[in-house]
């Protein structure tokens, strides 16, 4: 799905694909956030079938929603919180289009693998 924008010059077209991406990047920067790279890790089924960022953008208004894991040491609520801050301020300032809400859904717990547990925020 595409989104256009007017302008004087011509029209601009934005893909959700797009606004996906600079969503995930976004919360993958946040610390706390369990990622691999660039990635959300998927933590359930669910979000591995349907992908643990979903975008629903209506005219020049975007609604984003995730199902993240948090490392294990780390705030939940701190995290998502920020998550809402980031993704809203990237999209807002990359795309131009108005985000409503970023609804955040804590769906999982990710634990290092030597076992020892990441700092508190």
């Amino acid at each position: 799905m595409e989104t256009s924008k007017r302008h004087t010059a011509g029209s601009i077209k934005v893909s959700e694909e797009v606004i996906l991406k600079i969503a995930e990047t976004a919360a993958c920067e946040i610390e706390g956030v369990a990622a691999n790279g660039q990635h959300l890790e998927a933590p359930s089924a669910m979000s591995k079938f349907r992908g643990p960022v979903r975008a629903r953008i209506l005219g020049e208004a975007a609604a984003i929603k995730f199902d993240i894991s948090v490392i294990e040491g780390y705030n939940a609520v701190k995290v998502a919180e920020n998550i809402q801050r980031s993704v809203k301020s990237a999209v807002q300032n990359m795309t131009g289009f108005t985000v409503t809400k970023v609804d955040v859904n804590i769906a999982g717990v990710s634990y290092k693998e030597n076992g020892q547990p990441a700092a508190e925020e």
